[in-house]
């Protein structure tokens, strides 16, 4: 009986994802483990495996194609078994059919790779290539096996390359019309190769043309509107929920940094570095060590006492905002901390994290100092109860031992799920997380 190859859920806040490439066709042969088809949301990127030998019966779910988890993508089993919904599959390709990908045959001097007829290109490439209207059959790739990567597509753009929609590449290899030639408001489509060839005769400009009827304008879409998608709806979805359903409170409290940044200076001069964020993160561990209750989640009801304090760093990428878990954080040693930072950091704007480095968060925290903020109100993640919003470090006239001196101040703001964590809790744990921050040789 044909085996049903589903979309994964890479995450417990996963809803769908986009078949990105499948990297076997119709009638290939696979076995248990095999690479079969490559997906993404709008976080991550995983590639699907084989879960036993047979063929690639069919494919439901075409490329650039998105479905909810769960969804049928395509069928494995044995030649000549039925599908649902279709007849017999296709007999086993010819060995042949199986061998290494092909070069693409194209002209000048673009050297990548096609594979059943798509060009051979990472999730981000592609996305690269579609943002900036690149049609990737132009790019050269310099990634393994000739996979064009994001580089490409940036080197690409950057030389001013033709910016044509695949269609319309198309129709220019099949007239013989060289794009270089084209001129387009923007992207070049399929009718300015069509004006081009002199098929059609070029439009006439229009002063202030009325959305016609049936159009998405017309429709009721706004001026200028883009419709939520990928990341940036699942942003919206996710933190509207939140903002509605979970009974936010802050506290504020300013801290003196003058201890913490003499320590750090004292780091710099043995050839060592960490940042304020380590810094805070090794401190929000300590305290939640010692006030169990703000490490807790509400889960369907359940109060759910977490075992691990694994923190949350939320990191700002293209279009976006994505938190990686640092696992069991409060076992970690400050300078382990700033190489794991490091590390989550790069990996989510290279869109290389793992499903894994997503899920699993106890409480985050969120840096807004390097832009300048001195308050916000971050917005709790359920399951968690807790969230710490850090802003800038600026020099201010303090009183100490009554005296008015400078200080290096800055304010962190502890978001909490009042449902889970009381107003005197969270005095505590602000207040502890204070006198850590002013005495940091506390934390080592």
């Amino acid at each position: 009986m044909a085996t049903a190859l589903t979309m994964p859920q890479l995450g417990l806040t996963m809803t769908e994802g986009t078949v990105s490439q499948w990297l076997k066709k119709v009638g290939d042969p696979v076995k248990k483990g095999d690479e079969v088809v490559e997906v993404e949301t709008d976080k991550i990127s995983n590639i699907v495996e084989a879960h036993e030998d047979g063929i690639l019966l069919s494919i439901v779910m075409q490329e650039g194609e998105a479905g909810p988890v769960k969804a049928v993508m395509g069928y494995i089993g044995q030649a000549g078994e039925t599908v649902p919904g279709g007849s017999a599959a296709a007999e086993a390709a010819p060995p042949e059919a199986a061998a290494a990908p092909v070069p693409a045959v194209v002209a000048g001097p673009v050297q990548h790779t096609i594979v059943g007829g798509w060009v051979l290109a990472t999730p981000y490439a592609r996305t690269l290539a579609k943002e900036a209207g690149i049609d990737l059959a132009l790019v050269s790739g310099t990634g393994p096996n000739g996979r064009v990567v994001g580089r490409d597509v940036e080197a690409f753009e950057a030389e001013e390359k033709v910016r044509i929609s695949p269609t319309a590449a198309k129709v220019a290899a099949d007239l013989g019309v060289d794009t270089q030639t084209v001129t387009a408001d923007g992207r070049i489509m399929k009718n300015d190769i069509l004006t081009a060839a002199g098929i059609v005769p070029a439009p006439v400009p229009a002063a202030a043309a009325t959305p016609a009827a049936g159009t998405a304008e017309g429709k009721g879409a706004p001026k200028n509107g883009v419709l939520l998608k990928g990341m940036r709806k699942v942003i919206a979805q996710r933190l509207g929920d939140c903002w509605r359903n979970t009974p936010h409170v802050h506290h504020t409290v300013e801290v003196n940094m003058t201890k913490a940044t003499e320590l750090r200076s004292t780091f710099i001069a043995m050839d060592k570095k960490f940042s304020f964020t380590d810094l805070i993160i090794k401190a929000m561990c300590k305290v939640l060590e010692e006030y169990t209750a703000a490490n807790d989640s509400l889960v369907d009801g359940y109060l759910v006492h977490n075992e691990g304090i694994h923190m949350g760093v939320a990191v700002a990428v293209d279009k976006g905002l994505i938190v990686p878990v640092i696992k069991n954080a409060n076992h970690k040693g400050l300078m382990d901390i700033h190489r794991t930072v490091g590390e989550l950091a790069r990996a989510a704007r290279d869109n290389t994290l793992s499903p894994d480095d997503l899920t699993g968060g106890t409480c985050t925290i969120s840096n807004l100092g390097m832009y300048g903020c001195d308050h916000f109100t971050p917005i709790v993640n359920p399951p968690e109860a807790t969230i710490l919003g850090v802003c800038r470090t600026v020099d201010k006239a303090v009183v100490l031992d009554g005296k008015i001196v400078i200080a290096p101040m800055m304010n962190v703001i502890l978001g909490y799920d009042h449902r889970v964590v009381d107003g005197a809790l969270a005095g505590l744990i602000t207040s502890r997380l204070r006198e850590y921050l002013e005495n940091p040789l506390l934390l080592l």
